[in-house]
C-alpha cells in the first residue's frame, strides 16, 4: 500500500505511477499537438481558398445573370430605332416583348416609356386564373387611359380592364431619367417594383431617331433579383457558412434567407435592408471591419478579411463585380470551427487516446509499485501508529531485502522501549494534572474575590463621582438663588437694613425648603411644591400659582420630586418667571384614576430671555441629566418646551399617590 507525502515529500508509489504516466501523457501530446497546429494552418489556407472561389463563382453568376439584359437592351434599343421595328408600330413593339420575355425567364419585365408619357409594359403575371403575362398599356392622346390586358401562354387574352385611377408615369421613374441623361445602356439603383412591389433591378437605354433630336423615350427591362437569393441559398459554404450581395451604401441586394432583403421605410412602404439591420451579425461584421469600407473595393478585387462574431472566429471573402454598371460586391463567410471541425474531432479523439493511455499506464504503474512499497508501505504504516501513540505490534509482510528486515527488527525494539516509556510519563502526567487542578481551582477563587472587589469599587467610585457633580450643581444653583433673593429684596427696602433682614428671612425659608424636601419620608405633593417655591413668596411683582388635586408622595419619591422642583425653580430664578418682578410662575398637577399623576410647570417671565440666557437654559447640562435621572427614579416622563414666550414641562409620574382626597388643593402667593 502508498501513503501520502509529508514534508514535501512524496511516496515512492505515487513518483514511479507519476513518473511513468507523465511521460505517455508528454509524448503523445508533443506528437497530436504538431498533427493539430500544421493540420490547423492548412485547413485554414483551404478556408480561405473556399471563400474566394465561392466568391469568384457568385461574381461571375450575378454578372452572367446581368449580361443578357445589356445586350437585350442594346438590341431593343437599335430595333425602336430602326425602320424595321420603330416605336410607332405598337402591336409589333409588343410581340417583341413577348418573345424576348419566352426566351429569358430571369427577366420580369421588358417595356417602352416615351417622351409623351404613353408606356407599353410586358410582365410576367399570374394573379389572374389562366393567365401568364400582363401587358399594361397607357395612352395620353387622345385623353389618358391606362389598359390591363392578361394573357396566357400563347398570348391569348384572359381578361381585359381599364384603370383609371393608375397615375403611373414612366418619365419620373429612376430608369427614365438615367436614360435621359445618358446615350449608352444603364443601370438603376436597386428599389422596389410599382407593380409587383418587389425588389429587383432595371435596365434601361434612350431611343433617339437622331442625334440632333430629343430622346424619343427609352426602353428597358426589369430584372426580379429574387434569383440571385436562390443561387446563393443552393451554395454550400461549410456548415453554417453563408453569401450575400451588398450594395456599396451597404445595402442587402441578395442574400441566402431572401427575407432579409426588406425592410419598412418611414412611410410605410418598402425598401432594402442594411446590412446592420438584419439578424446576421457575421455578415455585418465581415462588412465593417473591411478596411476602408466597401466603397475603398475596387471592381474584380478580393480582399480576404478575418473577423469575430457571436463569440467565434470566421473568414470570409469581399469581392466587387467588375464594371461600374452595379457597384455591388459579394461578401462570403463561414465559421473557422466549420473548417476545423475535423481537426477538432481528430484532437478530441486523440485527447481520448492519451487519456485512455494515460490511465493504462497508471494502472500498470500501480500494480508494480505495489509489488515494490509494499514492504515500505507496511513500514510506513507502522511508524505512522507509533507518532499517533498506538505502540502494539501489528504483523508485517515478508521482507524481500536485508535492509527491510533489519529496518523491522529495529522498528519492534523501537516500539518495545516506547510502550515502557509511555507508562512512566503517564504516571507522572497524571500527577502533574492534579497538581494543575489543584491550582486552577485557587486561581479562580481568588480571581473571583478580585471581580467582586472591583465591582463594588466601580460602583463606589461612580457614586462619588455623582456625589460631586450633584454636590456642585447644589453649591451652584445655592449661590445663584441666594443672589436672586438678595437682588428681589434690595428692590423692595427702604434701607439696607430693611434689605438685610428680608435677605435673611428669605434666604432661611429657602434652606428650610432644602431640608424640608430633603428629609421627609412621606408628605402630600402640595406640601412638596410649597415648600420648594416658599422662598419666592410674598413678593407682589411674582404672580405664583400652587394648585392641585390631594396626592399623597411616598417617602422613596420625595427626594427625586423634591430635587426635580428644586431644580426648575432654580433654573426660575436664573432665567425664567422669579428672576425679576412681573413674572408668573403656575404649578398645577392632576391625579388620574389609574394612580398616576400629570404635573405641569409653567412659567412666564416678564422680559424674554436673551440669546445667551436662552441659549443657556436649553444647553443640556448636569441639571438636565439631573432632570432625567431623577425622572427615570419616578419612572416619569418628561417633556420641556422652552421657548422666548416661557418655559412648559410636563411631568408625568406613575404609582405616585398613595391615597387621594376628595377636593382639589389651591395656594396662591
Amino acid at each position: 500500500m502508498g501513503w501520502g507525502g509529508q514534508g514535501g515529500m512524496w511516496s515512492f508509489r505515487t513518483v514511479l505511477t507519476s513518473t511513468l504516466v507523465a511521460l505517455q501523457v508528454v509524448a503523445l501530446l508533443a506528437i497530436l499537438a504538431l498533427t493539430y497546429f500544421a493540420s490547423q494552418s492548412v485547413l485554414l489556407s483551404y478556408a480561405e481558398q473556399l471563400t474566394q472561389r465561392v466568391a469568384d463563382d457568385t461574381t461571375t453568376f450575378t454578372q452572367n445573370f446581368l449580361n443578357p439584359a445589356d445586350d437585350a437592351a442594346a438590341l431593343s434599343q437599335r430595333l425602336a430605332e430602326s425602320p424595321v421595328l420603330g416605336t410607332a408600330d405598337r402591336p409589333a413593339l409588343e410581340r417583341y416583348f413577348y418573345e424576348i420575355l419566352r426566351s429569358r425567364i430571369d427577366f420580369a419585365g421588358i417595356f417602352y416609356g416615351a417622351a409623351d408619357g404613353s408606356f407599353i409594359y410586358v410582365s410576367r403575371d399570374t394573379t389572374v386564373e389562366g393567365a401568364q403575362y400582363r401587358m399594361k398599356r397607357i395612352a395620353t392622346q387622345p385623353t389618358r387611359t391606362v389598359e390591363l390586358v392578361y394573357l396566357t401562354e400563347d398570348l391569348r387574352p384572359v381578361s381585359r380592364r381599364r384603370d383609371d385611377a393608375d397615375t403611373y408615369d414612366p418619365r419620373t421613374r429612376p430608369w427614365y431619367v438615367k436614360a435621359s441623361m445618358s446615350r449608352d445602356v444603364v443601370w438603376t439603383d436597386p428599389y422596389i417594383f410599382f407593380s409587383s412591389q418587389r425588389p429587383g433591378i432595371t435596365v434601361a437605354t434612350p431611343v433617339r431617331a437622331d442625334d440632333r433630336l430629343g430622346m424619343r423615350g427609352a426602353v428597358g427591362i426589369d430584372i426580379e433579383i429574387h434569383a440571385l437569393s436562390k443561387f446563393l441559398d443552393g451554395l454550400r459554404i461549410g456548415e453554417r457558412g453563408s453569401a450575400a450581395i451588398v450594395s456599396q451604401s451597404g445595402e442587402v441586394i441578395a442574400h441566402r434567407d431572401s427575407s432579409f432583403l426588406l425592410a419598412e421605410d418611414v412611410s410605410g412602404g418598402q425598401r432594402f435592408a442594411r446590412v446592420w439591420e438584419i439578424d446576421d451579425p457575421a455578415l455585418a461584421q465581415a462588412v465593417s471591419t473591411l478596411p476602408g469600407g466597401l466603397a475603398n473595393v475596387k471592381p474584380g478585387e478580393t480582399r480576404l478579411t478575418r473577423f469575430e462574431a457571436g463569440g467565434e472566429n470566421w473568414r470570409g471573402a469581399v469581392k466587387r463585380l467588375a464594371g461600374s454598371r452595379t457597384p455591388w460586391a459579394v461578401v462570403t463567410y463561414l465559421p473557422e470551427s466549420d473548417i476545423l471541425g475535423p481537426i477538432y474531432s481528430v484532437r478530441n479523439i486523440g485527447i481520448a487516446v492519451v487519456a485512455g493511455v494515460a490511465a493504462l499506464t497508471a494502472l500498470l504503474g500501480v500494480l508494480l509499485a505495489r509489488a515494490l512499497t509494499r514492504p515500505i508501505g507496511a513500514l510506513a504504516c507502522q511508524a505512522e501508529r507509533i507518532s499517533e501513540g498506538d505502540f502494539g505490534d501489528i504483523p508485517l509482510p515478508s521482507m524481500w531485502t536485508k535492509e527491510l528486515a533489519g529496518t523491522r527488527q529495529a522498528m519492534r525494539r523501537a516500539t518495545s522501549w516506547l510502550r515502557d516509556y509511555r507508562r512512566e510519563n503517564e504516571t507522572l502526567t497524571e500527577q502533574l494534572r492534579e497538581a494543575g487542578r489543584v491550582l486552577e481551582r485557587r486561581v479562580e477563587e481568588r480571581t473571583e474575590e478580585l471581580e467582586v472587589a472591583n465591582r463594588g469599587l466601580e460602583k463606589a467610585h461612580g457614586n462619588a463621582e455623582m456625589l460631586t457633580h450633584e454636590l456642585d450643581h447644589r453649591v451652584k444653583n445655592l449661590f445663584a438663588i441666594t443672589a436672586s433673593l438678595v437682588t428681589l429684596a434690595a428692590k423692595h427696602a427702604a434701607t439696607p437694613m430693611e434689605a438685610a433682614d428680608e435677605a435673611r428671612g428669605r434666604i432661611n425659608a429657602l434652606a428650610r425648603a432644602h431640608a424640608d424636601t430633603q428629609s421627609a419620608r412621606e408628605t402630600q405633593l402640595a406640601g412638596i411644591v410649597t415648600s420648594v417655591l416658599k422662598p419666592y413668596a410674598g413678593i407682589d411683582e411674582v404672580k405664583l400659582t400652587i394648585e392641585g388635586d390631594p396626592v399623597t408622595v411616598s417617602s422613596s419619591s420625595v427626594t427625586p420630586l423634591g430635587l426635580i422642583l428644586y431644580e426648575l425653580a432654580t433654573n426660575a430664578a436664573k432665567y425664567g418667571a422669579l428672576r425679576g418682578s412681573g413674572g408668573v410662575l403656575e404649578v398645577r398637577w392632576s391625579a388620574a384614576g389609574d394612580g398616576s399623576v400629570r404635573m405641569v410647570w409653567a412659567e412666564t417671565p416678564t422680559e424674554p430671555p436673551t440669546g445667551d440666557e436662552l441659549h443657556q437654559a436649553q444647553h443640556t447640562g448636569f441639571g438636565s441629566v439631573m432632570l432625567d435621572a431623577m425622572a427615570s427614579r419616578l419612572n416619569a416622563g418628561i417633556q420641556r418646551q422652552i421657548s422666548p414666550e416661557g418655559l412648559r414641562v410636563i411631568l408625568t409620574m406613575e404609582k405616585l399617590e398613595e391615597h387621594a382626597g376628595p377636593r382639589p388643593t389651591s395656594v396662591d402667593a
